[in-house]
């Protein structure tokens, strides 16, 4: 099976899983919640998926480069998900990666998105675009924080409970990750010619 058709029915799966997902979320909670990075990526990557599969024998470099941003996003998702929020939540994987929609946003989504990109869909040269989705959501947060509009709604963006120097901290740690995150999931995307 040629590499395209393998990324048209990986992104048929991320739009009908992301599809289920926000179906469950809003049937128990009424509503879709933009403060949090998960719901971001996760709608990202609806609308990015949709866009791959009406595009996809046009091969448009918008497509791509939005398929690279929300693998990106979802990568940080489940990377931040696995190594901060699980252990912030006295390790409790089954309920933050298994149970309900989270079973679809924090693990199936992701893990379906990085395989799609890296294995089947040809990359994008604009390695920077996830780092400024990423910064761009922060910056929000960290001025509606700041404001005390909300509060959170992660523990790291909680600016007023915590000190400068951990604030920065915290900036360094998921700013940095979120622009390595891009920088590998290219380097694994060989763009390799179609078989």
């Amino acid at each position: 099976m040629r590499r395209q058709k393998k990324a048209l029915i990986c992104n048929i799966i991320i739009l009908a899983l992301e599809v289920i997902g926000f179906g469950l979320y809003v049937c128990t909670n009424h509503s879709i919640p933009m403060q949090y990075y998960t719901m971001d990526s996760n709608l990202l990557a609806l609308f990015s998926s949709m866009l791959f599969l009406f595009f996809v024998k046009k091969d448009k470099e918008i497509v791509r480069d939005l398929r690279f941003i929300t693998t990106s996003c979802l990568t940080v998702t489940i990377l931040v998900v696995i190594f901060i929020l699980t252990p912030m939540a006295n390790f409790n994987y089954k309920a933050l990666m298994l149970e309900n929609e989270f079973f679809i946003f924090h693990l199936l989504c992701p893990i379906i998105s990085i395989i799609s990109y890296i294995f089947y869909e040809k990359r994008s040269f604009k390695e920077y675009l996830g780092f400024l989705f990423t910064i761009t959501y922060s910056f929000i947060l960290i001025i509606l924080n700041f404001l005390n509009i909300i509060v959170g709604p992660y523990p790291f963006l909680r600016i007023k409970e915590q000190s400068i120097i951990m604030s920065i901290i915290w900036s360094i740690i998921i700013l940095g990750g979120s622009y390595f995150v891009g920088i590998i999931l290219n380097y694994f995307n060989k763009q390799k010619e179609e078989a």
